[in-house]
């Protein structure tokens, strides 16, 4: 592909000048219609070393009102982003809707640098490609627009432009030419063209696919950027507007969802109460806490994260089990995240967008009281979101903790099942106790009255997003006692095995 374009292409002072005051105004007016249409856009630039990024980021940014547009440039990661699965940081940097960032080298600069460091230029790593493209299948698919340029330059020119380069303290890395060289050490130039071909088979997406722009020259590439971006930019925005008037018709012909009560395959037959008696119940949790307790400091020097989902009915009793599973633990290495509503900021952004910013680092455990389930569950049930908007999280969701899970996390997910007769007796119990009376609330009456749809809601839920990575346990929960001490079980049970297969792995590694 790359071998095809021309790079001798330049412009004339004189038509750059004649063009280029209407295409910044045009990009102008598009910007305040994406800030009113209250959407998000990511530039990409990406692009052989030398080939000019840094200067073209510059020219877009002045083409553009600086209040509603940000510059994100990427180089080494962290502390902080090392501490996490390799596309966190790239979630918390989505921008907010109505504004543009400018990707100043992105999420493939991690598999280009990996390869430029190995002898293996025929080959690029999958995981942080798969990785790439499903952030970006998950961001168009939620409405944004992702704009993807590739610089290519000469052989010739790279040379030259490497000869006259002097590193600045912006560059990321070291300043002085002989470190960076050592650092950074570049392969052939046909090697690297090898190496970005098999990037572009794997990532040319049609929902955002790659736009190669010869840049021997900032006129022409500025020139041809601004180009592609307004027409994607103006084409989007025509979607956007076709769909939302799609989406009003359908609305007014929606009918109100049936309330009625479906046999549920994977909650339908299970026994909800199992007996257990005090003095059993204090010896197994003591036995447990004390065991959850031991394993927080192995997967704390293992650098293992431990994500503990809990969902279920109102009343359920999530609270209660999270209280006891955390009593021994060290809270240096633990959160407990209560998920409500999303706020007026958190509203702005992708659905997922406020987990990841929850995320545990390396070696500590974060604990969901409800979690970004609620989009297959409240979200359904309540039209919080539409259809193909919680349809669709099904496969985004297997995609986030499948990735979590190749980042060697452990993922536990309960949903606490009691039946409609108990969860009266909680609700009635807690009206009568003044003390629990803040428990409940006229909502939770509400949720009630719709179980059927909630439980139908739930049994689509634990079939579609129980996978071998991240299982879903049904936890009968009529009897406190023992759902208490069946969570933190499972839990353990959960980390031993994951500490297991992290030293089995260390020790074949080695061999």
């Amino acid at each position: 592909m790359l071998e095809t374009f021309d790079l001798s292409v330049r412009i004339s002072s004189e038509s750059y000048d004649a063009i280029i005051d209407d295409l910044r105004v045009k990009l102008n007016e598009l910007q305040r219609q994406i800030q009113k249409q209250q959407r998000a856009v990511l530039i990409v630039i990406e692009g052989r070393r030398g080939s000019g990024i840094s200067p073209l980021v510059n020219k877009l940014y002045q083409a553009l009102d600086p209040r509603g547009v940000r510059v994100i440039a990427v180089g080494e990661p962290r502390d902080v982003e090392r501490a996490h699965s390799f596309m966190w940081r790239y979630w918390n940097q989505l921008p907010t809707s109505g504004t543009i960032a400018i990707f100043d080298r992105s999420w493939y600069s991690r598999g280009i640098v990996e390869k430029y460091n190995s002898k293996e230029m025929d080959s690029f790593p999958d995981g942080p490609l798969h990785a790439a493209v499903d952030f970006e299948t998950q961001l168009t698919a939620d409405g944004y627009l992702v704009i993807k340029f590739f610089l290519e330059i000469s052989e010739k020119e790279q040379e030259k432009r490497f000869r006259e380069k002097h590193w600045d303290i912006f560059t990321p890395g070291p300043t002085d030419g002989a470190q960076r060289k050592e650092k950074y050490p570049l392969p052939g130039y046909h090697e690297g063209t090898v190496l970005f071909e098999k990037m572009f088979m794997l990532t040319d997406i049609a929902s955002a696919p790659w736009n190669i722009i010869v840049a021997e020259q900032i006129k022409y590439a500025e020139v041809e950027a601004l180009k592609i971006i307004i027409s994607s930019i103006e084409l989007w925005l025509e979607k956007q507007r076709s769909f939302q008037n799609e989406h009003f018709v359908l609305q007014k012909e929606q009918k109100q969802p049936s309330s009625v009560l479906l046999e549920s395959t994977a909650l339908g037959n299970l026994d909800l109460y199992v007996p257990m008696e005090k003095s059993l119940y204090k010896s197994e949790m003591k036995r447990w806490q004390k065991r959850l307790a031991e394993l927080q400091v192995e997967f704390y020097k293992m650098g293992i994260q431990v994500f503990v989902v809990f969902e279920g009915w109102d009343a359920a009793g999530k609270g209660g089990c999270i209280v006891r599973l955390t009593s021994l633990l060290n809270p240096r290495a633990y959160v407990v995240e209560p998920v409500a509503a999303p706020n007026i900021v958190e509203k702005r952004y992708h659905y997922l967008w406020r987990f990841y910013k929850m995320f545990p680092e390396k070696g500590h455990m974060t604990i969901f009281d409800r979690s970004w389930y609620g989009r297959v569950l409240v979200e359904r049930v309540e039209g919080f979101c539409r259809e193909d908007e919680w349809k669709r999280a099904y496969y985004e969701i297997n995609q986030m903790e499948s990735l979590l899970s190749a980042n060697n996390a452990v993922i536990v997910k309960f949903w606490l099942h009691i039946d409609q007769d108990e969860q009266l007796r909680r609700f009635e119990a807690r009206q009568a106790d003044s003390k629990k009376q803040w428990k409940i609330t006229d909502e939770d009456w509400r949720n009630r009255e719709k179980w059927g749809q909630y439980l139908n809601a739930v049994d689509d839920m634990i079939h579609r997003t129980s996978t071998p990575h991240a299982l879903w346990t049904i936890v009968p929960a009529n009897n406190k006692y023992y759902a208490r001490v069946f969570t933190i079980k499972v839990i353990c049970e959960a980390i031993e095995a994951q500490i297991q297969d992290c030293r089995k792995k260390a020790k074949n590694k080695k061999k």
